[in-house]
């Protein structure tokens, strides 16, 4: 594509996969003014994400670039999850009507002003069911596992959100948790598991071992040993960039 400007250096910003009509962008005349546009995950398409891609051109008449378009969401994947329950007084006992979902999920975000730190949440500290249903696409944070868990089983779900920088070490900024519930001998427990500072355009693949009881709140950390994890960094398409470590 083409367009007209000035000889002066600009800066080049392009957006994909807005819904039509969805916003008015006349407003929009400086970068300085784009930098208060706020996206919302109640908008947002996993399928389909938003994309943002930005280029500076330098002075000149005649200016080419090339422009690379990312989503703004960052990917949770729980590729697979089992039960081991090995040496519980309830060993073979399995885990009933299993699901997953994110808690403390930034639901807006400023790509262009990153300084500016999540401040709203889906599921703030457990699950928001007239929250998460109010989702345009409620699986993008929340997830049926299956009636009944014990050995491995390989889901390879996928749960989206913005991007939180919070690693559960910064005071009053909560971190982004993939949390799994189900029932264990009729009580209700909960495994969360409390991911990195998460980035837009990022898989975090996860593979889960649980082997004993969690806990009674999603926002209670578990006992050391509860969740056992295998976890990678993965760009957006799933190839391997580096390890990560979690508490």
């Amino acid at each position: 594509m083409e367009g007209v400007s000035t000889v002066e250096a600009r800066k080049l910003t392009v957006l994909g996969n807005l819904l039509e009509g969805q916003r008015s962008w006349s407003d929009i005349r400086t970068f300085a003014s784009l930098k208060e546009r706020t996206f919302l995950l109640a908008d947002e398409d996993p399928e389909h994400p938003v994309l943002v891609g930005t280029a500076d051109l330098p002075a000149g008449s005649r200016r080419t670039c090339q422009v690379i378009l990312r989503p703004l969401l960052a990917r949770i994947t729980l590729r697979s999850v089992a039960c081991d329950f090995t040496g519980r007084p309830y060993a073979g006992e399995r885990l009933r009507d299993v699901r997953a979902y994110l808690t403390y999920a930034a639901d807006a975000y400023r790509p262009f002003d990153p300084e500016v730190l999540p401040s709203s949440w889906i599921n703030a500290g457990r699950l928001d069911e007239a929250g998460t249903a109010a989702l345009s696409h409620p699986e993008a944070v929340l997830a049926d596992i299956g009636p009944s868990l014990g050995g491995r089983i390989y889901p390879s779900l996928d749960f989206y959100c913005y991007p939180n920088p919070s690693d559960g070490t910064q005071f009053g900024q909560p971190v982004t948790r993939l949390v799994l519930e189900g029932r264990l001998l009729g009580k209700t427990y909960y495994y969360p598991i409390d991911l990195p500072g998460l980035e837009a355009d990022v898989q975090y693949r996860l593979d889960v071992t649980l082997t004993r009881a969690g806990t009674t709140d999603p926002d209670l950390p578990a006992a050391s040993g509860t969740i056992l994890l295998d976890s990678r960094v993965l760009d957006w398409d799933g190839r391997e960039w580096n390890d990560i470590h979690f508490k």
